[in-house]
């Protein structure tokens, strides 16, 4: 089946899973894996297990590129870029936007507090001796158009302005971004309750295209050319 054609077999909802079925999911690394222990607090980070879900689906794809929706502090961005995968590639590896400033943006629930610490804020990533491999993106994704960068990216993290027209946009421009299997989009803060729309709105797409949200975490996932594990029988 075509990779841009991939629909939902079964149920149409979005499949919660559990984190060992992920881990099963084979890739071509080693057991080390680059890591940075999440900062304590309530809002606008990843969770230890939610970064370590994250890793391992970029690792399972092994992507040549990888596009951010969110930069916020940089955290994740040097999460992903410190455990990128060494090859011959001798241009920007990670892409990552955010917006250059809040005026005449909607926001729900916490964000506008987030956006606003990340604006002039000296972003995480700028440590890393990985730093060239970054293209820092200051606009706003609604004006950011996917055809610009059609089938570019094996990975893709969304997890930028939750408002849920906002999430409709990124998300279509990510299915315009993903490149040819094997490839991911994961998603942040699906059943956040700050953001009840944002999770309709993936469980709608879920009826058109495969979505896994991982249990224990806020990480919702499509996954193409890798099929994710069955539960253990005495689940």
């Amino acid at each position: 089946m075509n990779d841009s054609c991939e629909k939902k077999s079964g149920l149409d909802f979005v499949e919660t899973i559990r984190p060992y079925q992920v881990l099963l999911i084979q890739d071509t690394f080693g057991e080390e894996v680059k890591f940075f222990m999440p900062q304590p607090q309530a809002w606008g980070s990843l969770t230890t297990i939610e970064a370590l879900m994250l890793v391992k689906l970029m690792r399972i794809v092994n992507p040549k590129k990888v596009f951010e929706f969110g930069t916020y502090k940089g955290l994740t961005t040097r999460l992903l870029l410190e455990n990128l995968s060494e090859n011959d590639i001798n241009d920007k590896r990670l892409y990552t936007l955010d917006l250059p400033a809040l005026e005449g943006v909607s926001f729900q629930g916490g964000d506008l507090a987030v956006a606003a610490q990340s604006i002039g804020y000296s972003r995480k990533y700028l440590t890393s001796p990985r730093k060239n491999w970054v293209n820092q993106l200051l606009q706003d994704s609604m004006t950011l158009d996917g055809d610009d960068y059609k089938k570019q990216f094996e990975f893709i993290f969304v997890d930028a302005n939750h408002e849920v027209s906002y999430a409709r946009r990124d998300t279509e421009n990510s299915l315009k971004m993903l490149a040819d299997s094997p490839s991911c989009i994961v998603w942040h803060d699906y059943n956040n309750p700050e953001f009840p729309e944002l999770t309709q709105y993936l469980d709608d797409l879920s009826k058109e295209i495969k979505i896994y949200h991982i249990g224990d975490t806020m990480l919702a996932f499509h996954l193409r050319g890798h099929e994710v594990p069955p539960k253990r029988v005495f689940e």
